[in-house]
């Protein structure tokens, strides 16, 4: 039985606490000194090329992320006013891949002087620079970039990087299993994993980041190879740091573990089956449609050649396809705070393209960026589907995460004639106003029409909002009968909405494509009271 002192506090936040003060020590620096490697073995291979023109920004002394565009000044130290997402990202040094597209003398310079001045500035321990994810991420940027940035330099300049990154991983071994869980403990790890593979007598470091590395993706990456943050960017994100750690094993000619090959080989269909045919992410829980062209070469890279994934049940998604018309339906519970952050309240909203135009869609997300606006995307009202007494299906902890989640989201599909039948049902309103929401989507054999039904099962006189929000470049005009919506996209065909026994409405909405990109849209909703028992909404989707 492990000894616990009287009197003194032992909780997880305690102990953190101890561990930030230890790192804080004067002394602690001492502990970090050992032998500084005379070079490296090798530099792991850059998987997908950086921006020329933020390259260029750097250069000028700028550094853009997420929307925002800071002076990047001593490398942070006066940079109190960023987000910090864009600290995070200064510290990480993802943006070298930037300067090094631009490729010139100067772009060289600058990342051998911005490196440089961050090893003088940062080179104790600070809470944000040296925590475990931005340190692992760190470690990956300057390992991969050396030959770029070192190439002529200084041999005291090379000497100050090599100890310093010999310094670093000794921090990283300690703190790596203290990321948060997630993303960011998988960056910690790749750090270790590259650290080992290019500092030479490291490779202790390496054994412990596949060891460790291998326990989490049994976490995180589900039996139908979905991520457990059910978020496409997310699912992104982590297939393109396995596709970077195999990538270096096998130029420093390495045996890949089975884990690693089986982990690409899951989560690879799984990327594809949340895409829509504009080569972007469906957006569901916190993601972003990304770069479709960044989408296409990594998975490229991971020379997977199976399609997409139909139905995902332990992810919660589905994917109808037929003819040109994509529909992919959120078919899951809220995600748990330790897989995401930020999660969504979008049960059973879906989103549908047809050819490279988006017709329906959710709102989007913020990321961690700007609180409100955050919190209203997370909520129900913000995704394609149906909403109860204008309340979430999952209560959304505003600070993040659920304080309940629905205690049964499940999903079954089935064929008739050629049709795709998917029927999926949540509890998330029962426990509050004792209603069960089932929606029903069936996309004919040739992709023209979308028969949806909703049913609300239980007693009450609740009001209820089917919304369907559709992507900006959509116009929607209501027609006289009021039971029709016309729906123009910019390209291709029109589209009908129809619903004969309701009465429709066109309102505003606001359509996020990613956490600073936003633009003004519309929405079609189909409003109501509940009945005594059970209330059935059908709708259709038809297209001209």
């Amino acid at each position: 039985m492990l000894f616990e002192p009287q009197g003194i506090d032992v909780r997880p936040g305690f102990i953190a606490g101890l561990r930030r003060l230890a790192y804080a020590s004067p002394f602690y620096g001492y502990t970090l000194m050992g032998k500084t490697p005379g070079r490296l073995l090798g530099t792991p291979p850059e998987i997908i090329p950086g921006n020329a023109a933020a390259g260029q920004a750097l250069l000028a002394g700028f550094l853009i992320f997420a929307g925002e565009r800071h002076p990047i000044g001593a490398m942070g130290a006066t940079q109190a006013h960023a987000s910090e997402n864009w600290r995070a990202h200064l510290h990480g040094f993802r943006w070298l891949s930037d300067l090094r597209a631009v490729g010139t003398p100067d772009a060289r310079k600058r990342a051998r002087a911005l490196i440089e001045t961050w090893i003088d500035t940062h080179s104790t321990w600070i809470s944000l620079p040296w925590q475990p994810d931005i340190t692992g991420e760190r470690l990956v940027s300057w390992l991969t970039h050396f030959g770029f940035y070192a190439a002529d330099c200084p041999e005291e300049f090379r000497e100050k990087v090599l100890m310093e990154m010999a310094r670093q991983v000794r921090h990283l071994s300690r703190t790596a299993a203290n990321a948060a869980t997630g993303s960011m403990r998988i960056k910690a790890l790749q750090g270790l994993i590259y650290s080992g593979i290019s500092i030479p007598d490291c490779d202790k470091y390496l054994d412990q980041g596949l060891r460790q590395m291998e326990i989490e993706l049994k976490a995180q990456i589900l039996p139908d190879g979905g991520h457990n943050s059910r978020s496409p960017s997310l699912q992104l994100q982590l297939l393109g740091d396995l596709v970077a750690i195999r990538e270096a094993m096998i130029a420093a000619h390495l045996e890949q573990p089975q884990w690693l090959k089986d982990a690409i080989r899951k989560a690879t269909p799984m990327l594809r089956s949340l895409r829509h045919s504009d080569g972007g992410l469906a957006l569901f829980n916190g993601a972003s449609v990304e770069n479709p062209s960044m989408i296409d070469q990594l998975l490229n890279k991971t020379n997977v050649r199976t399609r997409t994934v139909s139905s995902a049940p332990h992810s919660g998604f589905h994917r109808l396809a037929a003819g040109r018309t994509t529909v992919i339906l959120d078919s899951g519970p809220m995600p748990s705070r330790d897989a995401n952050r930020w999660g969504h309240a979008g049960a059973l909203s879906f989103e549908m393209s047809a050819g490279r135009e988006r017709l329906i869609v959710n709102c989007g997300s913020t990321g961690d960026r700007g609180g409100e606006w955050r919190d209203a995307l997370r909520s129900s009202a913000a995704h394609s589907t149906l909403v109860v007494g204008d309340l979430n299906s999952t209560e959304i902890d505003l600070g993040s995460g659920t304080r309940q989640k629905p205690q049964r989201v499940n999903s079954s599909r089935r064929e008739l004639d050629g049709s795709a039948i998917v029927e999926a049902v949540s509890d998330g309103y029962e426990q509050t106003l004792g209603v069960t929401h089932r929606r029903i989507l069936m996309l004919a054999p040739d992709g023209g029409e979308l028969h949806g039904e909703d049913r609300l099962t239980g007693g009450g006189n609740h009001v209820f909002h089917a919304r369907f929000h559709l992507h900006p470049n959509v116009q929607a005009t209501l027609i006289q009968d009021g039971h029709t919506v016309l729906m123009k996209p910019r390209r291709g065909k029109g589209w009908k909405f129809i619903a004969a026994n309701h009465a429709l409405a066109v309102e505003e909405s606001i359509f996020f494509e990613s956490p600073h990109q936003h633009r003004r849209t519309q929405q079609i909703v189909l409003g109501g009271l509940m009945s005594a028992e059970e209330t059935v909404l059908r709708w259709r989707l038809l297209r001209l």
